[in-house]
């Protein structure tokens, strides 16, 4: 294994070029391709969990729909770019190998261990990708993804293009807004506040409109036709044993008017807390400077830069899986790789949550020991396995 591995790292007997910008372009076309797979399966499902029906209710435009999905594909890159790399190298070595590329090769003085130092340059630029998303792109997209939910929810309210029921949980309180077919530009409200402890507001309008926001960030609620009750829940010594504590039947007061208007904060009625607020909306710049002293950000860095030694690691195995396949284990052989990255991923994350908590530096330390140990580990089983990697083994005349 140590030959293999000076080998590997000696500049002798390189791929020849002509085979190396091949490899280079097979790959890269097929992970584009399983990247696109990948991800638009992840998009149609948070369509179909949520998001869609979000976005018909606020009649969003189709130009801010296309941003918030494609604002969405950054989250799972991180992990989809290690499987689409095994997949991509495993099914390109394999056409090679069954088309005795390496074999000729080999004939040439240039042996198969060879594209072993070949895909760990392509995984190391995978992994700087990975970075570059992860790190910068995706934290962004986040942040892009709730601003733009933001200006979209408070346009349907402001402009009247609700189209469906929708419950809203704001500062104020819980609001059900219901179109209404005679007024689309005023929908009806419904808002149930807690003014104070043991007290209960309910305040119902037949119609509503917001205005825009001044310099100060404060708009105005108009309400027509509406109502205001408040209620009063009744000491818990008061109510028979085994009932629930409810408000009383009978408001205490209430207030009816034809209209009214209540200025208010904008984040009072649609919340937009500020980018950082959640750990995934940071950069990995931020959560380097605030990983020595926050645990989670610890955490969330060692995660990231763990999923990108992904991209290293995913050729190798590919490479490895390789080489051990033939014809009667060709139609597993290859999920059973891409379960092994996924384990690997999962037990270096668990591995994570442990040495955060010996502080960033140690973390850092026996990260990098971990993955140059393994990468080192799988390079010198592919290279062994040199031979069995050039050998066709599906049989093909």
């Amino acid at each position: 294994m140590i030959h293999f591995l000076r080998e590997i790292t000696s500049g002798k007997r390189r791929f020849p070029r002509q085979q190396t910008r091949q490899v280079i372009r097979d790959v890269v076309w097929q992970v584009g391709l399983v990247l696109l797979l990948i991800e638009s399966v992840f998009v149609a499902e948070k369509l179909l969990s949520g998001l869609l029906v979000e976005l018909l209710a606020v009649s969003a435009s189709f130009g801010k729909s296309l941003f918030l999905m494609a604002a969405l594909m950054p989250e799972v890159f991180e992990l989809a770019l290690p499987a689409a790399l095994l997949i991509a190298v495993y099914r390109v070595a394999l056409g090679m190998r069954e088309d005795r590329e390496f074999l000729v090769l080999s004939s040439a003085g240039i042996p198969p261990y060879g594209l072993v130092r070949l895909i760990l340059k392509i995984g190391l630029g995978a992994q700087v990708i990975a970075l570059l998303v992860s790190g910068l792109v995706e934290p962004l997209s986040r942040f892009a993804f709730r601003e733009v939910m933001f200006v979209a929810q408070y346009s349907a309210l402001a402009g009247g293009t609700i189209t469906k029921t929708r419950l809203i949980d704001t500062r104020v309180g819980t609001v059900w807004a219901s179109p209404r077919s005679d007024e689309p530009e005023n929908p009806r409200l419904f808002v149930r506040q807690e003014p104070q402890a043991g007290q209960e507001r309910i305040v119902v309008a037949n119609g509503a409109r917001l205005t825009d926001p001044d310099r100060a960030g404060r708009v105005s609620l108009l309400l027509f036709d509406f109502s205001v009750d408040d209620f009063v829940v009744p000491p818990a010594s008061l109510v028979p044993a085994g009932r629930p504590v409810r408000p009383m039947s009978a408001p205490v007061s209430s207030l009816r008017g034809q209209s009214t208007s209540q200025s208010m904060v904008i984040n009072d009625v649609i919340a937009l807390d500020p980018r950082g607020r959640d750990v995934a909306e940071l950069t990995t710049i931020e959560l380097f400077w605030s990983a020595g002293t926050d645990r989670a950000h610890l955490l969330a860095l060692g995660k990231r830069l763990g999923r990108s030694l992904l991209c290293l690691l995913a050729p190798l195995i590919a490479l490895i899986a390789l080489s051990w396949t033939t014809r009667a284990n060709q139609a597993f052989i290859l999920p059973l790789a891409c379960a092994g990255l996924m384990a690997t991923e999962i037990i270096g994350t668990a591995a994570l949550g442990t040495l955060a908590g010996t502080g960033l530096v140690p973390t850092l330390v026996l990260l990098v020991i971990f993955a140059a140990t393994l990468t080192l580990a799988l390079s010198g089983i592919a290279a062994s396995r040199s031979s069995a990697i050039a050998r066709p083994g599906l049989g093909r005349s």
